[in-house]
């Protein structure tokens, strides 16, 4: 009998173990995390997201699908209702300022101070670019947050074969003799190739952003005038509309190639000796390997610093999640975790990267291949190693950081700082406006049509549908946010 209590006694001590450990041992929760991107997920994300989910449940017991979309694609989803727990959100990109008025994003003002790593991790000023109304609604990731617009030139034939000395400052319109240098020696070739977008990021510092998808903002020229808070249609800035009658002009010369606007997309590694971009001065070792030329770069716009660029990439949470706290510490992760934020920026070590005793990395042949993406939108683009330049020429600086945001010091500031708009008034009108946009875009971009004849029929056919009523809505909201 004593044997038998003794031997019950050891089975229900077991039970009581067992059931003891399996409550301990939870299920990581698992979060969607929607990720932006061109045209579809890197091709090894899943090996890499396994990594990541690995890492993540031992840290912090979340793990994550991460669902990569395009704009349309994540246009669709938000508007069907799909499921996410947290998503990228920016002023170009699953448009944050509309997000928030729809409500799909939530306010983590107050669960902030439970996140301190995370929230000490941005620059007080960068605040500004996610709060609305003084809730903060998304985590701004620290990378350029002043807008700097370069030209890209290859080393190659303007430094080594013309004998060239590199200007770091060449203005848009100063790029011509570079273009018309190249189709001397290269009659058959068109040094600007590009796809129907046209110049890249070459908008960004012509107005101060309302919305440049429906080319709304204000006159970065007027700054300091009277006329600095008034709101405008791009089509009506002087500024960007001498530019695009400079792009007309190298087309029409031979700069640009002919079937541009029916290009949907063109590589940096296959576009011409002069290409464009948003970056900063550190950032040509990027291009450099993108382009897999060595390249320089010569600002011909910017520093300029508004809320537009305040929210040149951020990380919101859904409003209707029921895991708000899981999905603020795997952002808190992402943020602050230098292993976590290299392996989903670089992927595997050893097979797709590298790391050098410099502090740098240098991405493999296979992770050029099968891991590029855009890394700023994932996080903290400051956070963990710089990449590495494949052309010695063109030496990658550790410290390229500190320099850019000491740069910021000399940045033209918007007078609207802060301010956020509500289009859902004139939504009617937008609609109506984006397809007047879309249907003249591509060859006014590329400098296939003539501005001359193209934008006052643009305007006519804007004003028709109700521009007038969008600027003034937008220009009474702008008023009564200077009012307070």
């Amino acid at each position: 009998m004593k044997k038998t209590l003794s031997l019950l006694l050891a089975l229900a001590l077991l039970l009581s173990m067992c059931s003891f450990a399996g409550a301990e041992a939870k299920e990581p929760v698992h979060l969607v995390w929607w990720m932006g991107c061109t045209t579809e997920a890197p091709v090894d994300w899943a090996e890499v997201e396994a990594v990541l989910n690995d890492y993540s449940a031992e840290k912090i017991g979340v793990t994550c699908e991460f669902k990569y979309m395009t704009s349309d694609q994540i246009a669709r989803a938000t508007q069907t209702g799909e499921y996410f727990d947290i998503a990228f959100t920016c002023d170009w990109y699953n448009d944050f300022a509309t997000n928030v008025a729809d409500g799909l994003f939530l306010d983590i003002s107050g669960k902030l101070d439970n996140y301190p790593a995370l929230k000490n991790s941005v620059l007080d000023m960068a605040w500004a670019g996610s709060t609305i109304d003084g809730h903060i609604y998304a985590i701004p990731h620290m990378k350029d947050i002043g807008m700097e617009i370069f030209w890209i030139l290859d080393s190659e034939y303007f430094l080594n074969e013309k004998g060239l000395e590199a200007d770091h400052y060449i203005s848009f319109e100063g790029i011509e003799e570079y273009l018309e240098m190249y189709k001397k020696d290269h009659p058959d070739d068109y040094p600007y190739k590009m796809a129907n977008s046209g110049i890249t990021s070459w908008q960004n510092c012509l107005a101060d952003w309302i919305s440049m998808e429906y080319l709304i903002g204000l006159d970065w020229d007027a700054q300091g005038t009277e006329d600095e808070l008034t709101v405008k249609t791009a089509l009506e800035i002087p500024r960007w509309v001498n530019r695009l009658k400079t792009i007309h002009s190298w087309y029409e010369k031979g700069y640009i190639n002919p079937d541009a606007a029916v290009t949907e997309s063109m590589g940096r590694a296959i576009a011409g000796v002069v290409q464009s971009g948003q970056g900063w001065f550190g950032a040509e070792t990027i291009w450099s390997n993108a382009r897999q030329k060595a390249s320089y770069i010569s600002r011909y716009d910017g520093p300029y610093m508004s809320t537009s660029s305040l929210r040149g990439s951020m990380t919101a949470v859904s409003s209707t999640t029921p895991y708000a706290d899981e999905a603020l510490a795997l952002i808190e992760l992402m943020n602050t975790d230098p292993y976590y934020r290299e392996v989903a920026r670089y992927g595997i070590e050893g097979k797709h990267y590298i790391k050098n005793e410099d502090g740098t990395v240098t991405k493999t042949d296979l992770g050029n291949t099968n891991m590029s993406l855009w890394a700023y939108t994932q996080g903290h683009y400051t956070l963990g190693p710089v990449e590495a330049s494949a052309f010695e020429s063109v030496p990658a600086d550790p410290d390229q950081w500190e320099k850019v945001f000491e740069g910021y010091a000399d940045a033209k500031l918007s007078a609207a700082m802060g301010f956020n708009y509500d289009l859902n008034p004139v939504m009617t009108e937008c609609l109506a406006i984006a397809q007047i946009i879309q249907d003249y875009k591509f060859e006014l971009y590329t400098g296939t049509s003539d501005p001359d004849v193209v934008i006052p029929e643009m305007l006519e056919k804007m004003y028709d549908v109700g521009l007038q009523k969008v600027i003034d809505e937008l220009q009474s909201q702008l008023n009564a946010y200077m009012g307070k």
